[in-house]
């Protein structure tokens, strides 16, 4: 499933980058077409909050590139089961094979995220791309705005801040912290940490997006910039 939103005729703020590019896509280009790519052997993915949406998808694309190995993480095992059954089936199609390592994760246990590094360490030693994707917005209120939003509007209602921002943005460091390590070891790259943004980093709107998460895509942005630029030199990109 592909979701094209169009932002192109928005009356949003300019820093939130709408006018970035002149350009707005609708479909994959031939360049980053999954279907098209051959990504080189060993490869190693591993993609974190991968049972659904976002994460689900992420993984059947480097699976139709033709990852080696993939590591695929959720809070639900059931999830994981189905996620694994459909990359092998894309494996299939390609007429070649992937190793999938299913860990069941919460990004919001050190010990679990620890966990996930070991297994990977131990399975195949080295690990290309870690896609720190799971992430969550607040809980929805009771009673909708004058928009029709769900959605808390402002620091008052937004009663989900704290497991907002321990997943969204410390979910992320846990990830970061445990892989960068093995990121830098595995040296034949460059080896890539990926963290899930959003447009929401630079809103201060929140009929649009919580607050909760509006800071927790800022700061993990910056999270990014500090582990390029602190491990650039390893051969780390973030």
């Amino acid at each position: 499933m592909h979701v094209i939103m169009d932002f192109s005729n928005a009356a949003l703020p300019a820093h939130y980058g709408l006018n970035f590019t002149p350009t707005f896509h609708s479909k994959i280009p031939p360049s980053i077409d999954p279907t098209l790519t051959t990504l080189p052997n060993p490869f190693i993915v591993v993609v974190t909050g991968a049972g659904k949406g976002l994460g689900y998808h992420i993984s059947l694309a480097y699976a139709s590139a033709g990852c080696s190995g993939i590591a695929i993480s959720s809070r639900t095992r059931s999830d994981l089961d189905a996620l694994a059954t459909e990359i092998t089936k894309v494996a299939e199609k390609r007429g070649g094979k992937i190793e999938v390592l299913k860990v069941v994760a919460d990004v919001q246990s050190e010990t679990d995220v620890s966990n996930l590094e070991k297994e990977v360490r131990r399975k195949w030693g080295r690990v290309d791309v870690v896609i720190a994707n799971a992430g969550i917005i607040s809980k929805y209120v009771e009673t909708p705005s004058s928009s029709g939003s769900n959605l808390p509007r402002g620091i008052v209602q937004d009663a989900d801040w704290a497991r907002v921002l321990d997943i969204n943005l410390n979910g992320v460091w846990r990830v970061s912290k445990e892989f960068v390590p093995l990121l830098s070891e595995s040296k034949d790259g460059p080896q890539t940490l990926i963290s899930s943004c959003s447009m929401a980093a630079h809103s201060v709107v929140s009929e649009l997006t919580p607050i909760a998460y509006n800071v927790s895509k800022a700061a993990g942005m910056r999270l990014m910039e500090c582990v390029a630029n602190d491990h650039g030199k390893e051969g780390v990109q973030a």
